[in-house]
């Protein structure tokens, strides 16, 4: 088996690389560690992992970036996020762009074998409130959004999520690989659909919807 551990703290690389010698068995185990997007995509052109666990929070491009270009390129390579915030903010919206399951950082340590196993079995890992909130969202009529932030789009929705923390456009662009310009056409987007006039406002916004 060969795993990729993908986390730009290496605190958390190494606990997450202790927890998987100590449970799995098995003396052809190989774990590789990335600490960037670039590195990452870099070890997963040049290998065949079982599985890669990817940070969603990754400093420069993100997560969410690697993901989307890890099914681009090896769309059958089962990817777990593993991320700080709750799952009510980005569990489905991950699951949707093709990710093999996510967790919190919080519970990474006593449920990364458990999801491991059931990646291995199943190719997905569905945790009981993942599994909550996917029976909810088939519930809920798409047509008709609940809430003003489920009308942005994947892309928009990250934009709107760096800017709500204070990030610069310029600096946006650059960690998306994206012109200032569709970042400012973005962000003209979302702010109208969210009915707000400023990223002070998109920030108390997002707040009060506890999306940071």
């Amino acid at each position: 088996m060969r795993y990729l551990i993908v986390d730009d703290h290496p605190f958390i690389r190494k606990g997450l690389i202790h927890v998987l010698q100590n449970e799995i068995c098995d003396r052809g185990l190989v774990i590789d560690e990335a600490d960037s997007f670039d590195t990452a995509m870099e070890k997963i052109r040049f290998h065949e992992y079982d599985i890669v666990t990817v940070d969603i929070s990754l400093s420069g491009k993100s997560g969410v970036h690697l993901l989307k270009q890890i099914k681009e390129e090896k769309p059958q390579l089962p990817v777990l996020i593993i991320s700080t915030h709750g799952e009510d903010q980005y569990a489905l919206e991950t699951i949707k762009l093709g990710a093999a399951g996510y967790m919190s950082k919080h519970t990474a340590a006593e449920e990364l074998i458990s999801a491991i196993n059931q990646i291995s079995a199943t190719g997905k890992y569905i945790s009981p409130k993942v599994a909550l909130l996917l029976a909810e969202a088939i519930l809920i009529n798409t047509s008709a959004p609940a809430t003003p932030h489920e009308l942005l789009s994947n892309r928009e929705l990250e934009v709107a999520t760096m800017l709500a923390h204070g990030t610069q456009v310029k600096a946006i662009a650059f960690e998306l690989g994206l012109s200032v310009k569709t970042v400012s056409t973005h962000r003209t987007r979302l702010l109208a659909k969210l009915g707000l006039n400023s990223n002070v406002a998109l920030a108390n916004y997002f707040s009060q919807n506890k999306l940071i």
